[in-house]
C-alpha cells in the first residue's frame, strides 16, 4: 500500500489540474487527502507536519521571494507608464525603414520588456498590442510576425532579473547570484540567435519582411532619431543593468535591487508625465494580485512536497530514474523532455513549484556521482 501512495498522490494531482481546479488548491487539497490516508493506514507520520510551520516562515523570510513584489511592481509600472510603447516607435523609426526592421525592433523591445516585466503572459501580450498589427499592416507574414512576438515573449524566462530565476534558486536552494551569472550568456546568445533567424530569413524571402514606409512628414535626421531611441529605450534599459549590476556584484541584496528599480521606474515615470494616479493604482492592483498568485502556489507545493516527501515519495521518483542512461547529461536530457510535455498544460510557475522539489534531489545525488 505504501509504495501504491506516491505514484498514486501524484496521478491524482495530475488529474485534479486537468478537472480544472486552481493549481494552488489542487496542491493543497490532494496533499491533505493523502496526508490523511498515509496517517490512517499508518505510512505517515503526523509529527512530520510540523515540519510545515517552519516551511511557511521561510516562504515569508526569504530574501530572493521579497524581490519579487517589487521586481513585478517596477514591471508593472513600464508597462503601465507606456514606456514599451515609446521604446518600439522609436524603433521603428531607426530601424523600421531597413528589411525585416520592425522584427529585429519586435526582439529588441521585448528583450528590455521580457527582462523588466518577467512573465512570459505579460510581454507577449504588451508585443502583440504594440508590434503585431504594425508589422502585419506593413505587409509582414503573419507567421513570421506572431513568430517574432511569441519568440520575445519566451526571453522573459531566461533574462535576468527574471521572476522565473529569482523562482529556481529559491526552489534549487542555489546563491541568486550564481543563477543569473549563468542565465547571462544563454540570454544573449537567445537574443543573437533570434536576430539572425529573422536576417537570413529575410535574405531568403523578402517579401515576408519588407521595410515601412515612413511618410514624408515624419522624416526625421539620423541623429535625431539615434537621440530618440537612447531616450526611449535607453533609461529604461539603464535601470534593468543598474538592477542587475547592483545584484550581480554583491553590493545590493536581489530585495534592494527591486527597490532601486522601482525608485528609478517611478521618477522616469514622473519626469516624462506618463505617472498617473490611476497608473499607479492598477500597477499596484495587478502587483497584488500576481505576487498573491505566486505566494499561494508556494504554500500549496510546499505542503505536497512535504507530504510526498513524508510518504517516501522519493524512492519512486528515484526509482523513475533508475530506467535513464547513467550521467548528468541524459538526466538532462530526460528531465528536459518531461519539461516539454508538461509545458503544454502547465506554466512554468506550476512546474517550477511541482517538478523541480521532486527531481532537485536526484539531481544533486547525479552530480556528486560525477564530481
Amino acid at each position: 500500500m505504501g509504495s501504491l501512495l506516491p505514484p498514486t498522490m501524484f496521478a491524482g494531482l495530475v488529474a485534479a489540474l486537468f478537472v480544472g481546479f486552481p493549481v494552488a488548491f489542487s496542491l493543497a487539497a490532494v496533499a491533505a487527502v493523502f496526508g490523511a490516508i498515509g496517517v490512517a493506514t499508518g505510512q505517515f507520520s503526523p509529527a512530520f507536519l510540523e515540519a510545515m510551520a517552519f516551511r511557511i516562515q521561510g516562504v515569508f523570510n526569504s530574501d530572493n521571494l521579497l524581490a519579487i513584489p517589487l521586481l513585478v511592481f517596477m514591471g508593472m509600472l513600464m508597462e503601465r507608464t507606456g514606456i514599451a510603447e515609446d521604446m518600439f516607435i522609436a524603433l521603428n523609426r531607426l530601424f523600421g525603414r531597413t528589411p525585416g526592421g520592425l522584427a529585429y525592433t519586435t526582439i529588441l523591445v521585448g528583450a528590455v520588456l521580457s527582462a523588466i516585466t518577467g512573465f512570459v503572459s505579460a510581454s507577449v501580450i504588451a508585443m502583440g498590442l504594440i508590434a503585431l498589427p504594425v508589422m502585419l499592416r506593413t505587409g509582414y507574414d503573419p507567421r513570421l510576425a506572431t513568430g517574432v512576438v511569441a519568440a520575445a515573449g519566451t526571453l522573459a524566462q531566461v533574462i535576468p532579473p527574471s521572476l522565473v530565476l529569482i523562482v529556481l534558486a529559491e526552489q534549487l536552494e542555489v546563491s541568486l547570484q550564481d543563477i543569473y551569472r549563468g542565465a547571462m550568456l544563454p540570454s544573449l546568445l537567445l537574443i543573437g540567435s533570434y536576430l539572425l533567424y529573422i536576417f537570413l530569413g529575410h535574405r531568403r524571402h523578402p517579401h515576408r519582411a519588407p521595410p515601412s514606409v515612413v511618410p514624408p512628414g515624419e522624416a526625421h535626421s539620423t541623429r535625431k532619431l539615434w537621440r530618440e531611441a537612447a531616450v526611449a529605450a535607453g533609461v529604461p534599459l539603464g535601470v534593468v543593468l543598474a538592477v542587475l549590476a547592483a545584484i550581480y556584484l554583491g553590493v545590493a541584496t536581489p530585495t534592494e535591487g527591486g527597490a532601486v528599480g522601482v525608485t528609478g521606474t517611478l521618477l522616469f515615470g514622473l519626469v516624462r508625465g506618463k505617472l498617473t494616479a490611476r497608473n499607479l493604482r492598477q500597477a499596484m492592483d495587478t502587483t497584488g494580485i500576481l505576487v498573491s498568485s505566486i505566494i499561494f502556489l508556494l504554500l500549496g507545493a510546499s505542503f505536497f512536497t512535504l507530504v510526498f516527501r513524508g510518504l517516501n515519495g522519493q524512492i519512486w521518483i528515484e526509482s523513475l530514474f533508475a530506467g535513464v542512461p547513467a550521467g548528468p547529461l541524459a538526466f538532462v536530457l530526460f528531465v528536459n523532455a518531461a519539461v516539454f510535455v508538461l509545458a503544454f498544460f502547465l506554466e512554468f510557475f506550476e512546474i517550477a513549484f511541482i517538478v523541480l522539489p521532486l527531481v532537485a534531489p536526484v539531481a544533486r545525488q547525479i552530480g556528486r556521482a560525477h564530481v
